[in-house]
């Protein structure tokens, strides 16, 4: 199957969150989330097949925080390495999943850390180069999607939409994390992060992360209304609360599913979860299509 194919369905499910669900399998505070890719792969790939079971059209391979900024020439891996790596464990998080169901595979991109000029000192040839390094990776190891996620600035997400243009092709689902104020850290609004999409040839654009799903209907009603590309909501398990020194979020699945019923019954195609969400929340999900 491909992205093309898939959007013939009338709404997709997109997976939940990852550092949550590996959280609960040891990863200790001190350690990265990418690094479990080579050193505990069997828990990746448990966490990729329940989100395949619970329903998920697409999976996300374990990328989101590799750049040439935390994994560099003295780092234990390579960027090439840790994107195979990942890429491989959710190939065969979907052959192992039950019963014959198609699931693409996305290599996942996520910011660089690095604030941009004129508000940090990352250029755009540096940022470009960081998603074209990744991006040949992810095309290597035979992804069938590129997710770019959690962006902060419409500029860093123009270079990573330059690099998947030039160096792979490949359909890209582009999303932004928003502030309260309702504009990106680096002052941006909706119509600028529409634009950004269209312009950069998106295939989907959309919001993750930042809010629970209540704060992120609003976001997504004015999106809808400016953008004619498909559009995608992924909250988190509703806002964050500090309980015994660590940081939980609160909203059972079944209450997050029936806000998220809302927004799909608005317009948004690809529907998913972020911080906090288990494939349970997508499951839930997916009994709304």
């Amino acid at each position: 199957m491909t992205f093309q194919e898939l959007l013939s369905k009338p709404l997709i499910c997109l997976d939940g969150g990852t550092g949550t669900m590996l959280q609960a399998r040891g990863l200790r505070p001190d350690e990265r989330t990418e690094s479990w890719t080579i050193e505990h792969p069997e828990a990746l790939i448990q966490i990729h097949q329940s989100y395949i079971d619970a329903g998920s059209d697409i999976v996300n391979a374990n990328t989101f925080g590799v750049n040439k900024f935390r994994y560099h020439d003295s780092s234990d891996y390579s960027l090439s390495r840790l994107v195979e790596e990942a890429v491989s464990n959710a190939r065969q998080a979907a052959r192992q999943a039950a019963g014959d169901k198609e699931t693409l595979i996305s290599l996942d991109l996520g910011p660089s850390g690095q604030f941009m000029e004129p508000f940090g000192d990352l250029t755009y040839e540096e940022a470009f180069d960081n998603f074209r390094q990744l991006v040949i990776a992810g095309k290597k190891a035979g992804v069938d999607c590129i997710s770019i996620e959690t962006m902060f600035s419409c500029q860093e997400a123009q270079a990573a939409l330059e690099a998947c243009r030039e160096y792979c092709g490949l359909p890209v689902l582009l999303s932004f994390s928003f502030q309260e104020n309702g504009r990106l850290l680096t002052g941006e609004t909706v119509t600028d992060a529409a634009k950004t999409a269209e312009d950069g040839g998106a295939a989907a654009v959309g919001f993750n992360c930042g809010f629970g799903p209540v704060q992120m209907m609003p976001l997504v009603k004015e999106l809808l209304n400016i953008t004619s590309l498909p559009v995608i909501a992924k909250p988190n398990a509703g806002l964050p609360k500090t309980v015994d020194g660590k940081t939980c979020y609160t909203m059972e699945p079944a209450e997050f599913a029936d806000v998220m019923k809302e927004i799909a019954d608005m317009g948004a195609r690809l529907i998913g979860g972020c911080c906090g969400t288990t494939p349970e929340f997508i499951r839930r999900l997916r009994s709304l299509s």
